[in-house]
């Protein structure tokens, strides 16, 4: 895919939207300068092609982007880049300097192709499949460790560290791995998960694992808690959610459930796996980590300024707005119950709030592994001194509140920058069995749809669930204006099989308008384009 997408004007300067690709929020997957150097695992003999390459991270799901020597000096991708760690628990003891970081451009930057145009869509959902990155990441240490067909002597050679140190540090990642493996076993590994794919994470009981019970994807190491009783299969992947509009609204993630924008944040860097010390601290307001604050908190505020994407009628075809105007008396009576068209915008860092409605389980009809996993999952901390069962929402709470407090309470300039960001919205968790109904501004730019990716287009929304694809692959980039959606039928590169009958992955429910006629269908679509 070439590197010349058109950028639409959603509220962000230049300089914003390449400073948001790549600026870290101190997750650490593995050693920076291991990274550069990693071959794909699984390549024929001979052949030695690195992870890093553009084209494999772009069949991963990634956006692949040009030498920058401020931002990108190893032409990585989008969400991907270099931070330093210095904290010395888990696997991140094995390696002091820099780790490879995934930001949150990675999932949350959108990208369409029509006709051989690209169009940027900042704050959109990405095509990242995480699960299958993390994989090559470990395929390919466990091969330098085996030295298999001679991967670790041309490591060796291509790492750009001392050899001593890379040594030791693959040393202690060997024992990282094992332990891992052992943990693994006792729990049944990943067999009874959901599988993801392009585009999808189970970001909620991922993080947990990884945070809160020991590994990712065999990603923990010795000293972390090590609690089997937290672990949960994976079992309600989500499609990585826009985010224009989110910094204001009432409450944020597909089930409504946290309430302050900083604590959000700070949850989500630790399930991405920022650093952290796994002991007794983590319950208290000394919690030691590596979620870079700073960092997290500007990224929120350029979010306050983010606006949705207008429809570019220069590439995807000029609106009929006889249509829309008709469109829109059918949005009144098949939509406005529970969807705002558009907001009003708010100036710039502006705290205006949108209440985002709730629409229960049981009215709704879609899969309700989300929220049902969020609402009854409880956790173990007596390893940690805290107790024995609690809930997992509520312990996420507490933790983050710590970390938000230890900061805040550091400087008046911190308290005064948690501030701009919270807009009074207090440190609130909670799990409601429903899902939200956000405003539809940019809807066209969001495929595929429902919370869990499950319907392919906006056309296929609109037609009685029985009539909706069962089967269909997630990872292409073509886009079609007319049913606004990706191409789907086609296994493209690095695509994914969907196959809504698996646990998690259902496209039953949300019925509304359903039973239109064809041509308010159209109508209704047309009218959504123009949001």
């Amino acid at each position: 895919m070439p590197n010349s997408p058109v950028h639409l004007q959603q509220g962000w300067s230049d300089e914003t939207a390449d400073r948001w690709h790549f600026i870290s929020q101190g997750t650490a997957l593995i050693p920076y300068e291991w990274f550069v150097a990693l071959e794909q695992p699984g390549q024929p003999s001979g052949q030695t092609a690195l992870i890093k390459a553009p084209d494999n991270l772009q069949r991963l799901g990634f956006l692949p982007e040009p030498v920058n020597p401020t931002n990108n000096p190893d032409g990585l991708a989008i969400g991907l880049y270099s931070t330093p760690v210095d904290i010395p628990d888990g696997r991140h003891a094995c390696w002091k300097g820099n780790w490879l970081g995934l930001g949150c451009a990675g999932c949350h930057t959108g990208q369409v192709s029509y006709r051989g145009q690209q169009i940027r869509i900042e704050g959109g959902p990405s095509h990242i499949d995480i699960d299958s990155f993390v994989g090559q990441l470990v395929g390919s240490i466990t091969a330098v460790l085996q030295n298999q067909d001679g991967a670790g002597q041309r490591f060796m050679a291509r790492v750009k560290a001392p050899p001593a140190d890379v040594q030791s540090g693959l040393q202690c990642f060997g024992g990282v791995l094992q332990a891992a493996a052992k943990f693994n076993q006792i729990v049944g590994g990943n067999s009874g998960d959901t599988a993801g794919g392009a585009g999808r994470l189970d970001a909620h009981g991922a993080g947990l694992n990884q945070l809160l019970a020991g590994p990712f994807r065999l990603m923990t190491a010795p000293s972390d808690i090590g609690e089997t009783r937290n672990y949960a299969h994976l079992t309600a992947p989500v499609r990585y959610p826009a985010l224009w509009d989110t910094p204001r609204f009432s409450w944020v993630l597909y089930n409504a459930s946290i309430r302050q924008p900083l604590t959000r944040n700070l949850v989500e860097a630790l399930g991405v796996l920022a650093p952290i010390k796994h002991d007794a601290t983590m319950i208290t307001p000394d919690v030691m980590h590596g979620v870079q604050m700073e960092n997290v908190v500007w990224g929120q505020r350029k979010l306050m300024d983010l606006r949705s994407p207008r429809w570019p009628e220069a590439i995807l075809g000029t609106l009929d707005q006889k249509r829309a105007l008709r469109g829109q008396l059918v949005y009144v009576s098949a939509c406005a119950n529970c969807h705002e068209a558009a907001p009003v915008e708010a100036a710039s860092g502006a705290c205006s709030e949108i209440q985002v409605p709730l629409v229960d389980l049981r009215r709704i009809g879609t899969d309700p592994e989300q929220a049902t996993t969020f609402n009854r999952r409880k956790i173990a901390l007596s390893k940690i001194g805290g107790p024995d069962v609690m809930s997992n929402y509520k312990a996420a709470e507490v933790l983050t509140g710590n970390i938000a407090a230890q900061w805040i309470g550091r400087s008046k300039d911190n308290a005064a920058s948690a501030a701009e960001i919270n807009c009074g919205r207090p440190n609130q968790y909670r799990a409601p069995l429903a899902y939200r109904a956000r405003p539809l501004n940019g809807i066209w730019a969001m495929a595929p749809y429902l919370h869990n990716g499950s319907v392919p287009s906006l056309n296929d929304l609109l037609l009685p669930p029985g009539q909706r694809p069962k089967t269909f692959y997630v990872g292409n980039w073509e886009f079609n204006p007319d049913i606004v959606g990706y191409d789907m039928k086609a296994q493209a590169p690095g695509a994914f099989l969907f196959d809504t009958t698996v646990r998690g992955n259902s496209n039953a429910g949300h019925v509304y308008g359903t039973d239109m006629t064809e041509d308010d269908r159209k109508a209704l679509i047309e009218y959504l384009k123009t949001l």
